[in-house]
């Protein structure tokens, strides 16, 4: 479902024999993890939290560089919170209840002050905030039908908000005359999905691995809307919301790969991928397939070849105007047509002397339908709706990746090197 960057992240299970802690203050976050067990050997949990307290070590400095009756206060922060839940019924039956939420709050605020001018009483106030974070929930069930075929069944459930906001008010007291003013706006965008998703494992012998699954989201899409307020006493309110409307579509997914040994020399793995994507009345579909190779040659040196196909069907959107992320996702629509990317990769690796493993491998990747704003756009504003600030384009990523790694011994480690380029077209 994703052209690149897939990050596979597994929790691990909570203990099960008996409670166990671990945490670290450290000098700009702290965190901590604990994990037990409920039902001895059949029910655990793990929790883990972690956030960061720059803003509340920076306050002194910010204090002390503004003026005292400003009583200015700025800062960042992020936290994340990893709860896992996990109960063994029998040895085959297995429930995973695993939950995220982390976010990311950059903030501004100037205390409410006042001051005299001309005989004028001044009270003001202000304060800003940019965030961005997620909420990802899963219930997974696992079970071992036999000893050569397993089921993961999941339901999941996300959600991503991104938000801007400003808001200022004045009271000004004039001759016993009371009048205020405020001013208010705050821009939201983000996603709410909703999945279903069944996998298998099947091993027919010991020379394939074949998986097979499918999948489908129900996507609800808040592209972005823009809210103000103007309120002037006795004289002006205005409160009005515009913006791009939600957008829902449902995306389904079929999939199936074998892995398989064809020789002692040569190792496979063939796979393809189907997927279809609905939004409002247009209908867009995909057959991708994917494929690598491994041959095993002189002195135990392995080629290595792959080709793979992609579809995706969401759309990020970067505003460069703006020092903080901006990062919009955005559907395909009917004016929006998916990314599509074909990438081909060819590479060697050799280990050596049993301690040392060698590679080296260059790829080449192609891509349709990548959208960026059109130049002096911004995700702000909307005189026009957002799928008529983009353009689409194409790109071009290639480049070759060496790496070496010292995988025994008293001294372990690895590294690597990677020289890419990055093209695209508008």
């Amino acid at each position: 479902g994703r052209l690149s960057s897939v990050l596979d992240i597994s929790m691990k299970e909570g203990n099960k024999k008996e409670l166990h802690g671990e945490g670290s203050i450290g000098i700009i976050a702290s965190r901590l993890t604990l994990e037990s067990p409920i039902i001895k050997d059949k029910t655990s949990f793990i929790i883990s939290a972690r956030r960061t307290y720059v803003d509340a070590l920076m306050q002194p400095f910010i204090r002390a560089a503004s003026s005292e009756d400003e009583k200015t206060v700025l800062g960042y922060y992020f936290y994340d919170l990893n709860a896992k839940i996990n109960h063994k019924f029998s040895e085959k039956d297995h429930v995973y209840f695993s939950l995220y939420t982390g976010e990311d709050k950059f903030y501004y605020k100037v205390k409410p002050y006042s001051y005299l001018y001309d005989g004028v009483l001044y009270e003001d106030k202000m304060e800003a905030d940019l965030a961005w974070g997620n909420v990802t929930s899963a219930l997974r069930w696992n079970h071992q039908f036999n000893n050569k075929l397993f089921g993961n069944f999941t339901a999941t459930y996300s959600h991503y908000n991104f938000h801007i906001s400003n808001y200022q008010e004045s009271i000004i007291t004039d001759q016993g005359q009371v009048s205020s003013e405020i001013f208010s706006i705050k821009y939201l965008s983000g996603i709410d999905d909703w999945s279903g998703k069944i996998d298998f494992d099947y091993l027919p012998d010991p020379n394939h691995y074949i998986k097979f699954g499918g999948q489908y989201i129900y996507h609800t899409f808040r592209p972005g809307a823009t809210s103000y307020k103007l309120q002037q006493t006795d004289v002006l309110n205005i409160d009005s919301t515009s913006g791009a409307a939600d957008v829902y579509a449902h995306e389904t997914a079929l999939y199936i790969e074998d892995d398989f040994k064809i020789s002692d020399l040569l190792k496979a793995n063939f796979g393809i991928h189907y997927s279809s994507f609905i939004v409002n009345k247009k209908f867009y579909s995909s057959i991708q397939p994917r494929t690598s190779l491994r041959y095993l040659f002189w002195n135990d040196w392995a080629l290595k070849a792959s080709y793979a196909r992609m579809q995706q069907y969401i759309h990020l959107l970067t505003n460069s105007g703006i020092g903080l992320p901006t990062d919009l996702w955005v559907p395909s629509t009917e004016q929006i047509e998916p990314q599509l990317s074909d990438q081909v990769a060819l590479g060697l690796a050799k280990t050596l002397n049993n301690k040392y493993l060698f590679s080296i491998e260059g790829y080449y990747k192609w891509m349709q339908n990548i959208i960026d704003y059109k130049d002096g756009a911004s995700f702000m504003g909307s005189e026009t709706k957002w799928y008529e600030k983009v353009e689409s384009g194409k790109g071009w990523s290639y480049g070759a990746e060496l790496f070496i790694h010292k995988k025994t011994g008293i001294t372990q480690g690895w590294i690597g090197y990677t020289l890419s380029w990055t093209e695209r077209q508008y």
